[in-house]
């Protein structure tokens, strides 16, 4: 489980990107009249800011666990 943790909220963040996104570009429709393009938009970008983060997030605990493993050869060697 000690694990797993560090990647239990990464469906969370990627979700909460797409809403956030989402709600900025409900609000943008409001005021510009411009319903629902800046909607599609928005979820569209805020889906790709919750993409990269959730990418780079994997890359760096994967890289972080890689060197541990190493670590922990190199220690028992």
């Amino acid at each position: 489980m000690r694990n797993a943790a560090p990647y239990l909220d990464l469906g969370l963040r990627f979700a909460l990107a797409a809403v956030l996104g989402g709600a900025a570009g409900y609000w943008l429709d409001g005021k510009l009249h411009s319903s629902p393009l800046l909607l599609i938009f928005g979820v569209m970008l805020g889906g790709t800011a919750g993409f990269i983060n959730l990418y780079r997030t994997v890359m760096r605990l994967t890289k972080s666990e890689s060197r541990r493993k190493e670590k922990r050869a190199s220690d028992q060697s």
